[in-house]
């Protein structure tokens, strides 16, 4: 059952979309070519409980109706009729059928195998997580290396369960397969492509 959207309370999206979501588009390709990366993003938005600014700010930007998202959001919350409304994304209930995952609550997240992770032919037909962290910092965090990162560099990605990395650690055996990840805290993000080795 679709809950309906309350437009009196509906926050709104970019205040210029073109603008906006082009800004967005930039910072994204330039945390996704720079692994470890944190960028800016959505800082002027009012995101929707429990959103937060750069996450929206994503969703502005890559959902549309073409794109399948599965989300842990309940649906009857706010931030569900409020992607629905300004990205006009289908949800979907299984993850493997989403072409996005938004990801507001770590302890419930799913494993990563329960997402599409593309085949031979096309690797890239792979679901992208945007997944909420509590912090994200260059210091002291897992040690990342691979294309886009001379030599190596370090992220601090908190509030992820153990067995999150566990599972990152297999679908880097499986590349080309696997899933590219958004990470985002407050108006900042940062990128872990499947290309990246995380040790630590």
């Amino acid at each position: 059952m679709v809950a309906t959207i309350d437009l009196n309370q509906m926050t709104p999206g970019f205040s210029d979309p073109v603008f906006n979501s082009q800004q967005t588009f930039r910072a994204i390709l330039g945390a996704m070519a720079h692994p470890g990366r944190i960028v800016t993003a959505g800082s002027a938005l009012d995101s929707p409980h429990p959103l937060n600014r750069a996450s929206a700010a994503v969703c502005l930007t890559l959902l549309d109706f073409e794109t399948p998202l599965w989300t842990d959001l309940d649906s009857d919350q706010m931030a569900i009729g409020w992607l629905r409304f300004h990205c006009g994304c289908p949800v979907v209930q299984n993850p493997s059928e989403a072409n996005f995952a938004m990801i507001t609550n770590n302890d419930v997240m799913p494993s990563l195998d329960n997402f599409k992770t593309g085949n031979d032919e096309c690797p890239e037909s792979s679901t992208t997580l945007i997944i909420q962290t509590s912090g994200l910092s260059p210091m002291d965090g897992k040690r990342l290396s691979g294309p886009g990162i001379e030599n190596f560099s370090t992220l601090k990605m908190e509030g992820l369960i153990e067995r999150f990395w566990k599972d990152r650690q297999i679908q880097f055996t499986m590349f080309p397969l696997g899933v590219d990840i958004i990470f985002t805290c407050e108006n900042t993000l940062a990128v872990l492509p499947r290309t990246t080795k995380v040790e630590g």
